[in-house]
């Protein structure tokens, strides 16, 4: 099986195998650029509001997980996302952090729940939660 596989590689033409490996390059320091550039605006100019879950659910696979589906207000927007993970026992509202530039830019807090003295967010969000939240979640 190996002697295949090295027939196979010694008549690749050698322009292929390099194209290949700049494609490769290419796609993995894009999704490292997206992925920091996505965190950075949303720390940098960060909003927080009340994410109402709607509804839970367990994916069976080959990475089987909990996931939580849940809708979220800024302006006059309503936004119905997704993610992974379970949600806090008896939680119903859990905090939401987004980029304040660009609301689809957002991280889910699936084990922050929204004390029942906070009634609703402001249009464009918090600043700042106004409840005691851990710092690395500020941060």
């Amino acid at each position: 099986m190996d002697d295949d596989f090295d027939k196979w590689v010694e008549k690749m033409p050698t322009w292929l195998v390099v194209v290949l490996g700049v494609m490769l390059a290419v796609l993995f320091i894009w999704g490292f650029t997206y992925s920091y550039t996505k965190s950075h605006a949303r720390d940098s100019d960060p909003r927080y509001t009340i994410g109402y879950v709607t509804g839970t659910d367990y994916v069976i696979g080959p990475s089987s997980h909990s996931v939580a589906f849940f809708t979220y207000t800024v302006g006059d927007s309503t936004y119905h996302e997704s993610s992974s993970g379970d949600v806090a026992e008896d939680c119903t509202r859990c905090l939401v952090k987004y980029a304040a530039t660009d609301p689809h830019n957002l991280e889910f807090f699936n084990k922050i729940c929204i004390p029942d003295e906070v009634h609703t967010a402001p249009a464009q969000g918090w600043t700042t939660p106004p409840f005691e939240v851990p710092d690395q979640v500020l941060h």
